[in-house]
């Protein structure tokens, strides 16, 4: 039996009572009442365990609450099942997609059936009715998580057709990274898409210092040719890169000057990037950044009636998780609290060890940027990764080199040796668990709710619309039929 019809013969025997349902059914929305305004703020990759870790140690050296947890405790919140059509792990172009059109695709594909036929996006829906419309995002404007609510591609990763699509479609603003998909001195077809939209009226703008400038009621801003470099970065290492929070304030500012209101797609992008590194440091301060915009955003619902909004992780990335240490777990806050020491991410530590590093120079660069010594023997096992010399216990959950072998010779907060942060990571990839999700309402009715399917959350959002669609629908089975 082949892997095609041994994956068919697995659908038909057991996935018909474990998604199927999810695809013919919907649970209750807890929203009623109109919306002027919607905000959907997703954290990529954000698991409950990422909020717990955020929770204490902000309090612990801040001594205060994440806006988050006051959204938790003050809105209403539960928790998000993430699984794909054909996967019990998604991607993040997949559960995107669930989002925006109520249905669940394929991973890597946006909002399009195998086969080619397309789904009508919320965002098309709200533009129709004479809503402004955005995405804003830390990573490149149209990487999957914002692409999924315009763009209709089997290929997430056709970055420049997707950046073609954004053309076609229109939306009021796009802001993020991934100029190489505009520029036509970086894309392959050297088409100018930035040319594009200057004539279809926006102001294009790739200077982040003159966003607070901006007065046109159109905006692309694309900062740099990737994604927007992680904010522990930003920080500690002066990456000339726009916050989250600055990015957003200048979104919002546009949009609501809507005649008819707007929705808008706000995503926290790289807290995903940093879990599949295994990077906890670069994790903390995206998951700050995205908090501290989510205050603003929680005070301009506050301050704007009829407005809802929605926050959500769309699926988990890592398994990391904190762990007691010393006697009855006494040190474990301590220990915890070697973040602080943190001051740049993985891939800036390993900018800084090279290609060809000694060990003298691999413990330097980590004391600098980790605030831990690593010893000459740990220092050995990285450098034989950075040569491709040796390979983890698992490379199948553990496909990211070397900075996988970094994260593991800087984990280790032991009950005899608590010297390393007692944070362990389980893989570099996606997993399936439930996931954070909360509403927040001004002059919206929002109802309790408790365990959701992705899917129910594009409804959540017509409905605050008062719109009625509904999507087509593809079986797993229909659909590996293409495979």
């Amino acid at each position: 039996m082949n892997r095609k019809d041994f994956l068919k013969t697995g659908m038909a025997a057991g996935l018909g009572s474990v998604i199927h349902p999810f695809l013919m059914q919907k649970s209750p929305s807890p929203v009623s009442g109109r919306a002027r305004n919607i905000i959907f703020f997703s954290y990529d990759g954000f698991t409950w365990e990422d909020f717990t870790s955020a929770q204490h140690f902000f309090y612990r050296n801040y001594g205060k609450m994440l806006h988050l947890e006051r959204l938790f405790k003050k809105g209403l919140a539960g928790s998000m099942m993430s699984h794909s059509l054909t996967s019990m792990v998604t991607d993040s172009s997949a559960a995107t997609t669930a989002w925006s059109t109520g249905r669940k695709i394929v991973n890597g594909s946006l909002s399009i059936y195998p086969g080619g036929q397309e789904l009508t996006t919320i965002l098309e829906l709200a533009k129709a009715r004479g809503k402004s419309t955005g995405v804003i995002t830390t990573t490149t404007v149209t990487h999957a998580t914002p692409a999924g609510w315009i763009a209709k591609h089997m290929n997430r990763r056709d970055e420049e057709n997707i950046a073609q699509q954004y053309a076609a479609f229109q939306a009021d603003v796009m802001i993020g990274g991934g100029m190489e998909a505009f520029d036509a001195a970086l894309r392959s077809d050297r088409k100018d898409l930035y040319k594009t939209f200057l004539d279809k009226g926006y102001e294009v703008l790739t200077d982040h210092h003159k966003l607070a400038e901006v007065s046109s009621n159109k905006l692309l801003a694309t900062f740099g040719e990737g994604h927007i470099a992680y904010e522990i970065d930003r920080k500690f290492r002066r990456s000339d890169t726009p916050s989250l929070k600055e990015m957003t304030l200048k979104g919002i500012e546009i949009l609501n000057g809507s005649d008819n209101g707007f929705v808008v797609h706000i995503e926290a992008g790289r807290i995903d990037h940093a879990n599949h590194r295994n990077d906890a440091g670069a994790a903390l301060w995206e998951i700050l950044a995205a908090d501290e915009t989510l205050g603003i955003l929680m005070d301009f619902v506050d301050n704007n009636p009829e407005t809802l909004l929605i926050m959500a992780s769309d699926h988990a990335t890592g398994g990391g998780t904190v762990y007691g240490v010393g006697e009855r777990y006494r040190a474990s806050s301590e220990i915890h609290d070697l973040l602080n020491k943190r001051t740049a991410s993985f891939p800036w530590i390993m900018s800084q060890i090279g290609n060809s590093p000694s060990e003298g120079v691999i413990i330097d660069v980590i004391q600098d940027a980790a605030g831990v010594r690593v010893s000459r023997s740990q220092a050995s096992i990285l450098r034989e990764a950075i040569a491709g010399e040796m390979v983890m216990p698992d490379p199948a959950a553990y496909p990211r080199q070397p900075v996988a072998t970094l994260a593991y010779i800087l984990k280790g907060g032991t009950n005899d040796d608590p010297t390393h942060l007692n944070i362990n990571y389980t893989t570099t990839q996606h997993t399936a668990g439930a996931v954070p999700v909360a509403v927040y309402g001004n002059g919206v009715v929002v109802k309790p709710f408790g365990l959701v399917d992705n899917t129910d959350l594009y409804y959540w959002l017509t409905d605050a619309l008062g719109i009625s669609h509904e999507n087509p629908v593809m079986t797993a089975e229909a659909a590996l039929e293409y495979f």
